[in-house]
C-alpha cells in the first residue's frame, strides 16, 4: 500500500487490509486488528474470515469484484463488542487493490470507525424522539383537561365568605336533585347533613377553619332525603383584590368512589397477572412450563379450586396438559372420566367458539349438554373458555381452529362468574394461542435451521461431512494441536478402480457403494473429536486429532478390512473380484510455520504409494 494513501486513511480513522483470491492475508495496517471478531488471527497468511466472520460466504461477491463485474461491496452498521461497556460500530468496503497488475488476483478491504457518528446519532434521535413525546403529552394534556373541565362528574360549587352559594354544576344538580334556582343564593348548609357541622358553625366561622386543600369528609342529603359521603377540598378564589373572597368546593360521592377503587384494584391486579403470563411466554421457550405456569396463576388470582387445560388431538381424543388445584382436598380429575365420547361432546359444544359460564349446575336445564359430566367431576360451577388458534391450513385468512379449552371449576359451592372474569378468562386463552403459534414457530425455525446447517457441512449423498467443513476442521485441529504439542493423523482413502466400477455397474450403483463405504467410516471412526468426511468423488479423508501412527494403522487397517467384507462385486477390479480400498496415513505434530496442507499432502502421496504397491493396502507416510 503506497504511502499517500496511508496518510490519507490515517486521520479518518480507517484501517486496511489486502487478500489474495485464496482469502489469505497479504499486507495489514497496524490498528486493523481492533475490529477483528478474534484479533489473534490479523496476521499475513491467515484466513481473513477467521478474523472477520462478517466476509464468510462471500466468495462470490469477491470473485465478481475481482473480475470487475461489480466496482466495491460495503458491509454497514457492524458492532463489536471490544472489551466490557466498550463498542464499536464500523463500515467494511471491499475493492479491487488498485497497486496490483491484471496478473494478480488482490481485494483491498478497508474498515472506517464509525463509532463517534453512530452514537452521535443515537442521541439525536433520542432527544428528537423525547422532544416529540413531550410536545405529544403536552398535546393530550390540553385535551384532556378540556374534557375534564367540559364534561366534570364531580360536585363544582362556588360561595362567597359567607357560604352563600354563587355557582354549581350540573354534577352538583344531578347529585343533590335541586334546580340551580333552589340552590342559587341559599347556604351551602343546606346540602349538609351532618350536625356536627350545622349546629356547631356558622358557615363564615367553618370556612374560617376548612384547611385549604386538605380533604374533608361530610355527610351530605339530597333533596329526595337521600344520604351520602362527599369528600369535599376547597380553596379560595382572589381574583380582584377590591372584590370579597370566594371558595371553590370541589366535591365526590364516596360511594362512586369505593367502588371504582374496588374496580380498579381488580384491574390493576388483572394487569399484573396479564403481564406476568405474558412475560413467561416470551422469556420461556417450554411450552408445558408456559401453560403450567397460566394455569396456577389463574387459581391463585380467581381463588377457585381447580383451574385445567384440556387439548384435542382428535375428535375422540383429547388430553388434560396442564392442571391445578387449591389444596389436597381438590383431587385431580380423574383421566378414565375423559371418554372418547365426552371428548367429542365438548369438541361439538365449543367449535363454535363460545364461552360457557355456569353459576351452579344443579340450576342448569337437564338436557344441557355436558351436565352428566360435570356432576361426574364433582362441579358445582364452571366456566369453560375456548382456546383458538389461527389454522395456516386453511385458504380463509379468518379460520380458526379449536385446540383445546381453558377450564375454571368450583367444586364445594356454586360461584357467580363476575363480567370481568369471563373476560380475563378470555384474554388469558388468547395469551395461551400466543404462546402456542411461538412455541410452533420456534420448532419450524429450528428445523429449518438445523436443516441449513446440515447443507453448509455436510455432503448429499452420504451424510458425511463435506469438503468445505472438512478444511475447517482440519484447521481448527491444527492450530490446536500446535498449541498443545499434540500429534494429528489423516486418513485419505481411495476406492480401487471407482470409474471402472461406475462404466461397469452405472451411476446408480456407484452411489449406493460410496454410501455402504460411508456407513463402514462412519461406524468405525465414532470419538467425538474425530471427523470423516468425502473428499472427492471416490475419495474419503479421516481427521484423527491426538492419534498416534500406530493407532491410526489400527484404524486404517480395520476400515480396508471391512470394507472388503462387504463383500460388493467388481469385476473390473485388477487387485480383487470385490470393492476394495487404498489407504494413505500420515501422522504429523503441527508446528509454526507449517500449514495444515503439509499434511494433507504428505497423506495424499502415502495414498499414492498404496496404489503403487498393488492397491487393496496401507501405505505409511514416513515421518
Amino acid at each position: 500500500m503506497n504511502t499517500l494513501l496511508k496518510k490519507i486513511l490515517a486521520p479518518k480513522n480507517i484501517e486496511y487490509l489486502t487478500m489474495n483470491s485464496e482469502l489469505r492475508i497479504v499486507e495489514l495496517s497496524w490498528g486493523v486488528a481492533r475490529f477483528a471478531d478474534c484479533p489473534e488471527q490479523v496476521r499475513s497468511g491467515e484466513d481473513v474470515c477467521d478474523a472477520f466472520p462478517e466476509l464468510i460466504g462471500l466468495e462470490e461477491t469477491f470473485k465478481k469484484i475481482i473480475n470487475h463485474q461489480i466496482n466495491q461491496f460495503e458491509i454497514k452498521g457492524i458492532c463489536r463488542g471490544l472489551r466490557e461497556e466498550e463498542i464499536i460500530y464500523f463500515d467494511i468496503y471491499v475493492l479491487n487493490n488498485p497497486e496490483i497488475s491484471l496478473n494478480r488476483e488482490e481485494l483491498l478491504i478497508i474498515f472506517e470507525d464509525t463509532t463517534d457518528g453512530f452514537l452521535k446519532q443515537q442521541k439525536i434521535t433520542q432527544v428528537a424522539k423525547e422532544y416529540g413525546l413531550a410536545l405529544s403529552a403536552l398535546d393530550k394534556t390540553k385535551t384532556y383537561l378540556n374534557q375534564i373541565i367540559n364534561s366534570m362528574t364531580d360536585l363544582l360549587i362556588v360561595t362567597d365568605n359567607q357560604g352563600i352559594i354563587k355557582i354549581i354544576n350540573r354534577a352538583t344538580i344531578v347529585l343533590f336533585n335541586y334546580s340551580q334556582e333552589e340552590l342559587i343564593q341559599h347556604s351551602i348548609f343546606k346540602l349538609f347533613e351532618d350536625e356536627k357541622i350545622t349546629h356547631n358553625f356558622k358557615e363564615s366561622e367553618f370556612l374560617a377553619s376548612f384547611h385549604l386543600l386538605n380533604p374533608i369528609k361530610i355527610l351530605c342529603k339530597a333533596k329526595t332525603g337521600t344520604s351520602f359521603p362527599i369528600s369535599f377540598s376547597c380553596s379560595s378564589l382572589n381574583f380582584d383584590i377590591s372584590e370579597n373572597q370566594e371558595f371553590v368546593w370541589i366535591g365526590r360521592d364516596m360511594t362512586e368512589q369505593k367502588r371504582v377503587e374496588l374496580q380498579l384494584r381488580q384491574q390493576g391486579e388483572r394487569d399484573r397477572l396479564l403481564k406476568t403470563i405474558t412475560q413467561r411466554i416470551h422469556q420461556s421457550l417450554s411450552l408445558q412450563e408456559t401453560l403450567q405456569t397460566i394455569v396456577g396463576e389463574i387459581l391463585h388470582f380467581l381463588q377457585v379450586d381447580r383451574v385445567l387445560i384440556y387439548r384435542f388431538f382428535t375428535p375422540t381424543e383429547g388430553r388434560i396438559i396442564a392442571e391445578t388445584v387449591i389444596n389436597s382436598s381438590i383431587p385431580h380429575l380423574n383421566p378414565s372420566i375423559l371418554t372418547p365420547d365426552f371428548n367429542f361432546l365438548l369438541l361439538s359444544y365449543f367449535n363454535s367458539g363460545k364461552i360457557d359460564a355456569i353459576d351452579d349446575v344443579y340450576l342448569v336445564p337437564i338436557n344441557f349438554p355436558y351436565l352428566y359430566s360435570l356432576l361426574q367431576l364433582k362441579v358445582k360451577a364452571s366456566l369453560v373458555v375456548p382456546i383458538l388458534i389461527y389454522d395456516s391450513s386453511q385458504e380463509s385468512n379468518s379460520t380458526n381452529q379449536l385446540w383445546g379449552l381453558l377450564m375454571a371449576h368450583q367444586c364445594y359451592q356454586p360461584r357467580h362468574w363476575e363480567v370481568w372474569e369471563i373476560n380475563l378468562l378470555e384474554e388469558l386463552a388468547t395469551q395461551i394461542a400466543i404462546a402456542l403459534q411461538q412455541a410452533e414457530l420456534y420448532e419450524q425455525l429450528q428445523i429449518a435451521y438445523q436443516g441449513l446447517q446440515q447443507l453448509v457441512i455436510q455432503d448429499g449423498l452420504t451424510g458425511l461431512a463435506n469438503r468445505r467443513h472438512f478444511d475447517r476442521i482440519l484447521y481448527q485441529e491444527w492450530n490446536r494441536l500446535r498449541r498443545e504439542g499434540a500429534p494429528l493423523s489423516l486418513l485419505l482413502l481411495d476406492i480401487d478402480y471407482f470409474k471402472q466400477y461406475n462404466d461397469s455397474y452405472g451411476h446408480l450403483a456407484g452411489d449406493f457403494c460410496l454410501q455402504e463405504v460411508a456407513q463402514i467410516l462412519q461406524n468405525i471412526v465414532q470419538r467425538s473429536s474425530d471427523l470423516v468426511a468425502r473428499y472427492g468423488g471416490e475419495e474419503f479423508a479421516v481427521i484423527l486429532p491426538n492419534t498416534q501412527t500406530s493407532e491410526a494403522i489400527q484404524v486404517a487397517e480395520k476400515i480396508r478390512e471391512q470394507v472388503e467384507a462387504l463383500q460388493i462385486p467388481h469385476q473390473e477390479s485388477q487387485v480383487s473380484n470385490y470393492v476394495t480400498m487404498s489407504i494413505g496415513v500420515a501422522t504429523l505434530i503441527p508446528i509454526e510455520h507449517l500449514t495444515p496442507q503439509i499434511v494433507i499432502h504428505t497423506a495424499d502421496q502415502a495414498l499414492y504409494q498404496a496404489k503403487q504397491n498393488g492397491r487393496n493396502c496401507i501405505f505409511i507416510a514416513s515421518p
